[in-house]
């Protein structure tokens, strides 16, 4: 079983053309993944709220270090020119391969947190299964090396 955090932008844009919406399949996608398959396909969600702010990020981010995290957010916050926007820039790139950036509405894709953010994995939210699959093969890829660096020995 594959543990997600969800991180879930709950700042003011979020609620704006739709994006509940959009938020909401996502997150119903997420809860068929948790019941649907066998052990090796299903997921386990832990939801968090986020309200927009650096300094909330950063706690999440460095609260779930190491975790395989998706990030449910128009991005506008992302781009926010705060101080510790830099600090949250690193600890994103750092855990590159534990993270998605899941982009929500429409407007998303005009915002420049693709670009701020280039070494960080991005999807549309119609495509999060996607996101959730890249987690499990290389998860798979890993425990592959693994077995290798055994047979070495």
């Amino acid at each position: 079983m594959k543990e997600l955090v969800v991180i879930i932008d709950v700042s003011g844009s979020m609620y704006a053309m739709g994006k509940i919406s959009v938020v909401g399949n996502a997150l119903s996608t997420l809860s068929a993944l948790e019941n649907l398959g066998d052990d090796d396909s299903k997921v386990s969600v832990e939801k968090m709220q986020w309200d927009g702010t650096c300094s909330g990020l950063e706690k999440l981010l460095e609260k779930n270090t190491g975790r395989n995290i998706l990030l449910l957010t128009d991005g506008y916050a992302l781009t926010d020119d705060c101080k510790s926007s830099k600090t949250i820039k690193k600890i994103l790139e750092e855990n590159a391969d534990n993270f998605f950036v899941v982009l929500c509405g429409g407007d998303s894709i005009n915002v420049s947190a693709a670009k701020e953010f280039r070494r960080v994995r991005t999807v549309d939210a119609g495509n999060i299964v996607y996101a959730v699959e890249c987690f499990s093969d290389s998860e798979r890829s890993d425990e592959n090396q693994e077995k290798k660096e055994d047979d070495w020995e």
